[in-house]
C-alpha cells in the first residue's frame, strides 16, 4: 500500500508527498496528514507523527486493538482522526445499502456475509467484514460470529458479500476490489476531506453523507 499510495499522490495534482516514513524514521517538520497502512505496532508510530506535527490522521490499518483506539480518540481532541477498515469508496457506498437493507427488509430476513482474501492476510475475519457485521448490527439485524465466513485463497486482493434471505426471495450485496491501487485513490479522497475537518472522530460515512448532501463528486 505505501508504494500504491506514493503512486496515486505523483499522479495526483492536488497532493504533494512529504515523507514515506517507516517505524523508525524520524517525523517531518510539517505535514497536513499522515496516512498509515502498515501493522498495528506502525500505527502507533504514526500516531507520534501525527501527534508532533499537528497533522489529521487517516489510520487504514486493521486489527487494532480496543486500548490504541482509545489512545486515538484522546489524540482525536487536538487532530482529526478517521479510522478507515477499508479507504474502498464502492465498500463506503455498500456501507449505506447494507443498512437500508436491514431497515427495509425488516426482522425475519438471516444475513450471512462472507469476505476473501489472499493468503498473506493475517487477520480474519477482515476489519471491513467486523465493519460491515457492525453495520448490520446498528441498523438493527442480528450478525452473529457464526455467519461471518473468511477464506484465504490465492491473491484475491479482497471480495465482500452480504446475503439477505426472506421468504421466498433472496438479496446479495457484493464488492469486490481488483486493483490495490483503488484503496491508495480512495484514501486520498478522504485524507482531504479530513484534512479540513475539526479535531474529533471522522467516519467514512460521514464523508459519504457530505458528499450526498452536496450531490456532486469530492
Amino acid at each position: 500500500m505505501g508504494s500504491k499510495l506514493i503512486e496515486a499522490i505523483d499522479d495526483a495534482s492536488t497532493c504533494r508527498l512529504v515523507a514515506a516514513m517507516r517505524r523508525d524514521d524520524p517525523p517531518p517538520s510539517s505535514a497536513d496528514v499522515v496516512i498509515d497502512f502498515s501493522s498495528p505496532e506502525g500505527s502507533k508510530r504514526a500516531l507520534e507523527v501525527a501527534k508532533a506535527v499537528s497533522a489529521a490522521l487517516l489510520v487504514g490499518t486493521t486489527g487494532l486493538d480496543e486500548a490504541f483506539r482509545k489512545a486515538l480518540e484522546r489524540a482525536s481532541e487536538s487532530i482529526p482522526v478517521m479510522i478507515a477498515s477499508n479507504t474502498s469508496l464502492g465498500v463506503a457506498v455498500m456501507h449505506r445499502m447494507v443498512e437500508v437493507a436491514v431497515r427495509g427488509l425488516g426482522p425475519g430476513w438471516q444475513v450471512d456475509l462472507e469476505e476473501i482474501h489472499h493468503t498473506r492476510k493475517v487477520d480474519a475475519p477482515s476489519g471491513t467484514a467486523l465493519a460491515l457485521a457492525a453495520t448490520v448490527r446498528g441498523a438493527g439485524g442480528e450478525m452473529p460470529r457464526e455467519r461471518i465466513v473468511s477464506i484465504r485463497e490465492g491473491d484475491v486482493v479482497g471480495r465482500h458479500r452480504v446475503e439477505f434471505t426472506g421468504p421466498g426471495e433472496r438479496l446479495v450485496l457484493e464488492h469486490e476490489a481488483m486493483d490495490r491501487a483503488l484503496f491508495a485513490q480512495g484514501a486520498l479522497i478522504l485524507a482531504r476531506w479530513l484534512r479540513q475537518q475539526p479535531p474529533g472522530m471522522h467516519t467514512v460515512q460521514a464523508w459519504l453523507q457530505e458528499r450526498l448532501d452536496r450531490g456532486t463528486r469530492a
